[in-house]
């Protein structure tokens, strides 16, 4: 506990890594390489809750799709941790990848900050059509265009929206996965002997992509290098470079790399292919990504200024412009920009939820809890709102409704997430004040 008596919690850190916004890291995965920013914020507000379960009639996320069946108990034990469905859904990857996609379908719903769910989805649904799979052999500059696609493409966009820098070694597995849908029934040491075959022959890219796969961030670099040489279109290997360069804390090299990658895209032509994933304003945001990491926030504010000027929807700089001004002190921006973003992501329950943390940390207490509800309403299955939500509720001196959303928190909370112990005491006490307020 802060000495003032204020807890600290993880804010939304440089690089819109979302996961580790709020407390609950004994169940988050390890996925990502970024530090921490802490801020302060009142005891209350971040009083993990616990409540009477009110029950809440789940919503189909629309961002995600139609619900698959969920995998089965004995697979993950606590229903609520989105780190035991992303860690079933790597175990069973190559294996049986539309159980594999389902599992990170749900992780991404339990916590919709989780990049790493949204693109291990994206990678799983690669791995059950053969089409997405020829695309992967053809590269990007020959792949087919598809609705199929399309969806595995934005679901990587919102990944690396969340965390610009995300490290997956899931692109190997995939590979390998493919090979052995190629010839089925083949053991382990065939299957490797395949891999190794393909590998011998393999392009420079291939072998950047196996060696990145592999953490072998050095000799990655080289391969990506050496396929740029002959490359008429360098943007995307200096892309890959950057988030290498990025990952492996050389933000002089990334941001030189981005840089170059960014005038390359400029010049192409309009009709040119880009990949969604790697569009002019996802890269401006990795950069004020890395300036934001080195506490240069004027770079920082510019880089994402250049964001919005690529793309006026490209909500992610709207955030991250809204928090550092929340960090600031700033509560016209701070609230102007979050704004923004809550109205570009309508379906996104993270940002809304963000939103509502801050309208209630400047006390604007009725606009957060619409804006708390928001996100309830979007994803149901996320118990980080009802936990904000609890602890302004009780700031207004509504303990009935705090009680049923710490209520919420505790039915919707992982067993290992670290404000259950409070919110259990929350909520006990609230319970008890209501009952003597009831008595004659």
């Amino acid at each position: 506990m802060h000495k003032n008596g204020w807890q600290l919690i993880r804010c939304f850190p440089p690089g819109a890594t979302l996961g580790e916004f709020w407390p609950g890291a004994a169940d988050r995965s390890e996925y990502s390489t970024q530090p921490m920013k802490y801020i302060q914020l009142p005891r209350l507000l971040v009083a993990t809750a616990a409540c009477a379960v009110v029950g809440a009639t789940a919503v189909p996320a629309q961002r995600l799709g139609p619900p698959p069946k969920r995998p089965k108990a004995e697979s993950v034990a606590d229903t609520n941790s989105a780190k035991q469905y992303l860690d079933y859904a790597t175990a069973v990857f190559e294996k049986d990848p539309q159980a594999s996609a389902a599992a990170f379908y749900w992780a991404a719903r339990i916590d919709p900050t989780s990049a790493a769910a949204l693109y291990g989805r994206s990678m799983a649904l690669t791995l059950t059509n053969r089409t997405l799979i020829a695309n992967v052999w053809a590269g990007t500059s020959r792949r087919r265009d598809s609705k199929e696609q399309r969806a595995v493409d934005s679901l990587r966009l919102q990944a690396l929206m969340i965390d610009p820098f995300l490290y997956s070694g899931l692109g190997i597995r995939l590979m390998k996965g493919a090979l052995s849908q190629e010839a089925p029934g083949g053991d382990e040491l065939q299957m490797q002997y395949a891999f190794d075959s393909m590998l011998q022959g393999a392009d420079p890219y291939t072998r950047g992509i196996v060696s990145y796969s592999q953490g072998n961030f050095k000799r990655a670099l080289q391969y990506f290098a050496e396929a740029m040489k002959s490359a008429k279109d360098k943007a995307g290997y200096r892309i890959e470079r950057a988030r290498i360069f990025a990952i492996t804390s050389a933000p002089d090299s990334a941001i030189a790399e981005f840089n170059l990658a960014l005038d390359e895209l400029r010049k192409r032509d309009k009709k040119d292919l880009v990949v969604l994933y790697n569009s002019k304003a996802l890269l401006e945001h990795s950069i004020g990504t890395l300036h934001e990491r080195s506490q240069q926030l004027a770079a920082a504010k510019e880089a994402y200024g250049k964001a919005l000027q690529e793309d006026l929807s490209y909500y992610p700089a709207h955030l991250r412009l809204g928090l550092l001004a929340v960090d600031a002190g700033d509560t016209i921006t701070a609230l102007s920009e979050l704004d923004l973003a809550a109205s570009i992501a309508v379906d996104e329950p993270q940002v809304h939820l963000i939103y509502g943390y801050a309208l209630s940390r400047f006390e604007k207490y009725a606009d957060a809890i619409r804006a708390l509800n928001k996100a309830i309403t979007l994803e149901p299955y996320y118990s980080r709102p009802y936990e904000i939500l609890a602890g302004t509720l009780e700031k207004t001196g509504d303990r009935a409704g705090a009680a049923a959303a710490y209520g919420n928190f505790l039915a919707y909370s992982n067993q290992n997430d670290p404000g259950r112990a409070l919110a259990t005491q929350k909520r006990a006490a609230l319970g008890k004040f209501l009952e003597l307020e009831l008595k004659p």
